[in-house]
């Protein structure tokens, strides 16, 4: 039976006992062990010479008159493990006795030879022995202190099946045992003793902590004439073995012998071979197998093990340990696993200070990722739950505020105003606490410069900081998180590296497919031209789809489809850092195809919306201004310009055709200098008496300015009464179709770019006479990427739904389109800059809630169609 085995019966007994479980249930338990413990050689190898001395006889005493048996503890090959009571002082003790079968005179002497060696050893880590003797058939037998605990053999087979932080705990700790067992062994060579027998089988953690170098069987006194001596009458022991004898003798345990002793070397072993044999137990530590183990839990010959290592080293550490080991050890197992003896550590307390070292540095990361853990626990988790207070707070802010209109009393908005302060306020906090966490993070880093898991907090931390600076178009707040990121990049490894990487190169990827197949593709990137975005045209790149991971810097192109027979597509792009725009629609695994539109499919002023991805709100300077995030849009159509008075007339003179004259006269839109009208106006058309037609009373200023001061159920009548007429669902767009068609899909703030200038839009100061509505023709730079003409300035558009202050219905990032009944009276959802806006009134992030009565000399309308397929 192995050590490890007798090390089970052991712990078992222990458990036995200390539970109540009887010996039937004991045995069972036992056998279930015996066939479940993993059968690698761990019992020595013992190839004799031909010749042994035969020691002197000694006074025989049979150990039953002073020990009273309680039971076995374990078997070996060469001995028994009994416990005993020994009556002269009351207490439990262990006695071992050789096998029946190992009573040849040089076993006895082997014997003889570990109680003399073991005696001698006066250390806490060396299990003391306290009596001795010889039984009648000549076998010899002593006692010693009973060791309760388990071998580190048992601790690596549990440690290597843990994860995480429990590993990282565990191993800490067994490093440390095994740093402490180093201790013993350190003795030992300071008195010129080896042990010669050193394994994780040997190596015992007791049950209170204590650590014991175990089975000195096979140790030789360096120190002592190696010619054996006899055994005297008194008892004392002395060696009987002849040097011949010794150097033709191989024992030990195969996997943890070093070449000199596998090799029968004997006199060539020195402190330097224990020091092998403990860092063979480090391997095991570290790659949970012994060094030149075939295949975990295999049974081999131990003779064919011997051969691997006389023949060469095992596989390196490197190859066979987990990736979360401490790299750092490898070289120190290297170093105490040296072919040579003279390149190992010189002894075991060269050994010892090596790890002591190792455990030094390794408490204080430890503290270091102490201090990382409690800045997470103490501000990460909270800093998340202030931010979602701070959002419910602005949230019902919103919902008191937006009921009121402006002239409401002060009082009535002063609720609200206070959940704005109470929400800046807690933004305030959240700002300290993230300031607070990055000083603990850094705090750690004094402590261990390399600490990994703090690099790698703040380097997502600034990560994120940097992409929501550019986001908000932020260039100095990016400049300097790029720069911060990269500082902690470079403390990654590879794999984490390379990600945060690819973010600071800047270089994305383009996948686009396309229907038809092959598309012409030109790409353009959009450059500032006086802080005018203009997608360039010496830069433009030419290819043709389908296009696969394209490498791109990151940026916002224009990307121009061209097919024959087909009009041509306008398809912005904004490639982020590192990302990848895939056209994949959520809830898809491959790319969306875009799909381009025959010349008979679009009317000349209209304008196709590819399908994909977009970015929502993210204005901190627009009202209303929805929270930034992606959503997907299905494809659809949009009218460039908004409806005219000249297609508005034609509309109600198709009615009055009809003889729905009341209807007519009802969606007329009435004359007003800029004020609200809901009740009979003055109407803003003229009528011819006869026919009752309706006429623009100066048809060449107001041919082509868009309608104004119509109500939103008019607005949903031309929209019907044009779908009609065409067989196409026109109808009002919805807000966030509203909103991609004007800024593109990269975010920006206006039509053109971030710079907010009233000349490039009619908006109030765009001219120096009176304010007033525009030709839908005027103003060619407020123009979208798609092409759509007149959103941040002119007039405002009615869209479909009702407003909701979290913005349209969005389901898994998809866009989805509302119809809204005429029964229904709730406020309407209007988008867009007008003639009178001014300053942040032209973002087209701006929200605007009126009700669907309302006429205004700044409300017009235009018209969108969903594109299916």
């Amino acid at each position: 039976m192995s050590t490890r085995e007798v090390a089970m019966r052991e712990e078992l007994r222990f458990i036995a006992d200390k539970y109540g479980i009887g010996e039937d249930a004991l045995r069972e338990l036992e056998r279930f062990c015996d066939g479940a413990l993993p059968r690698v050689p761990t019992h020595r190898v013992d190839i004799r010479g031909t010749e042994h001395a035969v020691p002197a006889p000694i006074e025989r005493k049979d150990y039953k008159e002073r020990y009273e048996d309680i039971g076995p503890i374990g078997q070996g090959g060469f001995s028994e493990v009994r416990e005993v009571w020994d009556r002269h002082v009351d207490r439990r003790v262990a006695l071992k006795v050789q096998s029946p079968s190992r009573s040849l005179p040089e076993d006895c002497e082997r014997f003889r030879q570990e109680v003399r060696i073991t005696a001698q050893l006066q250390h806490p880590g060396v299990v003391p022995i306290y009596d001795w003797g010889e039984l009648p058939d000549g076998r010899i037998w002593f006692t010693m202190k009973r060791v309760r605990g388990e071998t580190i053999g048992h601790r690596i087979a549990r440690l290597h099946g843990l994860r995480g932080a429990e590993y990282f705990q565990s191993l800490r700790r067994m490093l440390d045992d095994f740093r402490r067992l180093c201790e013993p062994v350190a003795y030992a060579h300071a008195e010129g003793i080896i042990h010669r027998d050193i394994s994780p089988q040997n190596l015992m953690v007791g049950d209170l902590g204590e650590v014991h170098v175990m089975d000195w069987g096979l140790a030789r006194d360096l120190s002592r004439d190696e010619r054996p001596t006899a055994s005297t009458a008194s008892g004392t022991l002395r060696s009987d073995l002849s040097e011949t004898s010794v150097r033709t003798r191989v024992a030990g345990t195969p996997f943890y012998m070093p070449p000199e002793q596998a090799r029968g070397e004997i006199a060539a072993m020195g402190s330097a071979s224990d020091v092998y044999a403990l860092g063979a137990v480090l391997y095991e530590i570290l790659s949970g197998r012994p060094p030149y183990a075939s295949r975990p839990g295999a049974p081999e010959m131990p003779e064919r093990i011997v051969e691997r290592v006389c023949k060469g080293p095992p596989s390196p550490i490197e190859e066979v340990a987990p990736p979360e080991a401490p790299k750092e050890l490898y070289a120190l197992c290297r170093k105490a696993m040296e072919r040579v003896p003279s390149n190992r550590f010189l002894d075991a307390n060269a050994l010892m200070t090596a790890v002591r070292d190792w455990l030094d540095g390794a408490d204080r990361r430890a503290r270091a990722r102490r201090i990382v853990e409690d800045a997470h626990h103490a501000h990460r988790a909270r800093i998340e739950r202030m931010r979602e207070d701070a959002s419910r707070l602005r949230a019902r802010a919103r919902q008191i505020l937006d009921r009121l209109r402006p002239f409401d009393r002060a009082q009535e908005k002063a609720v609200g105003w206070q959940f704005e302060d109470e929400a800046a306020a807690i933004e305030q906090d959240v700002l300290r606490e993230e300031i607070n966490w990055t000083q603990k993070l850094r705090s750690a880093l004094n402590e261990v410069p390399d600490l990994e898991e703090a690099h790698a907090a703040l380097a997502a931390h600034y990560a994120e900081n940097l992409r929501r600076a550019e986001a908000e178009h932020d260039r100095p707040a990016a400049t300097s998180f790029a720069a911060l990121l990269e500082d902690h990049t470079a403390k990654l490894r590879a794999d984490e590296r390379a990600r945060y990487e690819a973010l600071l190169q800047g270089d994305g990827r383009l996948t686009l497919i396309t229907e038809p197949a092959i598309a012409r593709v030109v790409i353009k990137p959009y450059e500032p031209d006086s802080r005018y975005l203009v997608a360039s045209e010496e830069k433009a790149y030419t290819t043709s789809t389908p296009l696969c991971d394209l490498r791109l810097p990151c940026g916002s192109y224009l990307v121009r489809l061209s097919a024959h027979g087909y009009r041509d597509v306008a398809y912005p792009v904004a490639i982020g850092r590192g990302e990848h725009w895939d056209g994949v629609r959520p809830g898809g695994t491959e790319a969306h195809p875009v799909r381009l539109l025959r010349e008979e499919e679009l009317g000349p002023e209209d304008v196709y919306v590819p399908p994909g991805w977009f970015v929502v709100g993210g204005d901190p300077r627009a009202g209303e201004s929805m929270s930034r995030r992606r959503v997907w849009a299905d494809g659809f159509v949009f009218r460039r310009h908004p409806v005219t008075n000249a297609e508005y007339a034609a509309f109600l003179n198709d009615l009055v055709e009809e003889g729905l004259v009341d209807l007519a006269q009802r969606h007329c839109p009435r004359r007003s200098p800029g004020a609200a009208f809901n009740g009979d106006a003055q109407l803003a058309y003229a009528r011819d008496p006869r026919s009752g037609r309706y006429m623009l009373e100066d048809p060449e200023a107001e041919y082509a300015r868009p309608v104004v001061c119509v109500d939103w159920y008019s607005a949903i009548a031309y929209a019907a009464h044009h779908a009609r007429q065409t067989g196409l669902g026109w109808r009002l767009p919805s807000e966030l179709e509203w909103e991609k068609a004007a800024r593109g899909v990269d975010g920006r703030f206006m039509p053109w770019g971030d710079q907010i200038e009233p000349t490039w839009a009619c908006v109030s100061g765009s001219h120096a006479d009176r304010k007033h509505v525009m030709p839908v023709h005027s103003y060619p730079t407020d123009v979208s990427p798609y092409g759509v003409r007149g959103t941040a300035g002119n007039v405002r558009d009615w869209c479909i739904e009702p407003w909701r202050l979290d913005g349209p219905r969005v389901e898994g990032d998809v866009l989805q389109i509302e119809t809204t009944t005429e029964e229904d009276d709730t406020d309407r959802a209007v988008r867009g800059g007008a003639w009178i806006s001014s300053g942040d009134m032209m973002r087209l992030s701006v929200r605007y809630a009126e009700r669907p009565t309302r006429r205004h000399g700044v409300l017009g309308f235009r018209l969108a169609r969903s594109v299916t397929g």
